[in-house]
């Protein structure tokens, strides 16, 4: 990556590594802080709104789909434009904070899923050009890089329920709206902030001898066996990531009956553990390989779900939610980067594009297929099992299945 250079030859603070992974990971953790409250927000706006149990359902749908589909573009895009890499990362955080502000204006229901969902949009704008920008600046450690971005994502995804739920808790009274308003604040100091921070590291100029990206390369991908077997591990772990988040806020607010501080804690627990733990993670999927951290994850993630499934509530299922976060988290920054090993130059962003695609997949049925077993059921517990059934094939083929390619290269030379 080209750098710029002080007038003594030595590397400004800006683009050293430690600060390029920094910012790239911190910036991640804040996108993810402005949309993670939303785990918060949600039994507010079903109370306000009456929402039924399809109700939810449908708003987690069009959440998850705004926010997964321009994935099947957005690779291109990355690819296309990699040399504005550092602009594309500030314009996607302070779209992301403005347009849950803006829903938080919105007095009618429909411009507040609108906007919650255009939150989702801005956001899938962040993923491609940042792990990209990673993969191709640390590609010995990529599964390190990777996971520290993943750790920042981690960080936002379990302080902003903690920290949000208890600021409405006892401060804001339970006004999410207000809080949309007030967070939009330090989000243009943020912007500012990560922006300098990127444009001291400067662009990431394209690799040699590559045809221009097309918008076909994400899908082009789909040919190889091993791309298809990581999207599949990335469909497994974002069902059962989802498919609980959906309905866990509900499922502790109104069945365990606790209040927004108690349910941001709990929802914190899924992803907590992996901000400390993802980074060791990373770094022991590049030494000894990308099969066994994901298999073992798949495994501990299987279990802690039909813990909790079968004990419904107390220590043992805050226990289980806080091991189950250290893996349910992490495994995804270990299937990005063995995506990224098999990517070839120039297409980091498709391949990445992909394996969000993949994760649109899920984010758009599981909240459907959940929100179903529960009217069968009529029990929200019920969403821990269907979580476990659809992880534990993912355990048998994930443990055989192939993760390089191996019928040739993808034609991306010129």
């Amino acid at each position: 990556m080209a750098v710029e250079h002080s007038a003594s030859g030595k590397t400004p603070f800006r683009a050293t590594g430690p600060a390029y992974i920094a910012t790239i990971a911190i910036g991640h953790g804040l996108k993810h802080w402005y949309i993670a409250a939303f785990a918060v927000f949600l039994p507010l706006i079903e109370e306000e709104y009456q929402l039924t149990v399809f109700g939810v359902a449908m708003l987690g749908t069009i959440r998850q789909f705004a926010g997964g589909f321009p994935n099947f573009f957005v690779g291109y895009f990355s690819d296309r434009f990699r040399s504005h890499w550092n602009l594309i990362l500030p314009a996607s955080f302070i779209a992301a904070a403005a347009s849950m502000m803006i829903a938080g204006l919105m007095p009618w229901y429909w411009g507040v899923v609108f906007f919650i969902a255009m939150g989702g949009v801005a956001a899938a704008f962040w993923h491609p050009p940042a792990i990209s920008m990673l993969s191709t600046r640390f590609p010995e450690r990529r599964g390190m890089a990777i996971a520290f971005h993943g750790s920042g994502s981690g960080a936002g995804e379990a302080l902003a329920p903690l920290l949000v739920g208890a600021i409405l808790a006892y401060i804001l009274m339970d006004d999410w709206r207000q809080y949309v308003v007030l967070a939009m604040v330090p989000a243009v100091a943020f912007t500012i902030l990560i922006y300098w921070m990127l444009a001291g590291a400067g662009p990431s100029p394209a690799p040699a001898h590559t045809r221009p990206a097309k918008i076909t390369d994400t899908f082009t991908m789909m040919r190889y066996p091993a791309f298809r077997t990581l999207a599949y591990m990335n469909f497994t772990r974002s069902f059962a990531h989802f498919g609980v988040l959906s309905f866990l806020p509900i499922y502790l607010a109104s069945d365990l009956n606790m209040d927004s501080a108690g349910v941001g804690a709990h929802v914190a627990l899924l992803t907590l553990g992996g901000v400390i733990v993802g980074p060791l993670f990373g770094h022991y999927s590049d030494r000894v390989g990308r099969r066994l951290p994901m298999v073992a994850s798949m495994v501990v993630v299987a279990i802690g779900m039909l813990t909790i499934g079968i004990v419904g509530e107390g220590t043992i299922m805050v226990i289980a939610l806080a091991i189950m976060g250290v893996f349910l988290w992490s495994v995804q920054d270990v299937t990005n980067a063995a995506a990224l090993d098999a990517a070839p130059r120039g297409r980091e962003g498709s391949v990445v594009g992909m394996m969000f695609s993949s994760s649109l997949i899920a984010g758009v049925i599981s909240p459907f297929i959940m929100g179903a077993a529960i009217w069968m059921t009529d029990s929200r517990q019920v969403i821990f099992f269907v979580a476990a059934i659809v992880v534990l094939p993912a355990i048998v083929i994930m443990a055989v299945a192939p993760l390089k390619r191996t019928s040739g290269d993808l034609d991306t030379t010129s």
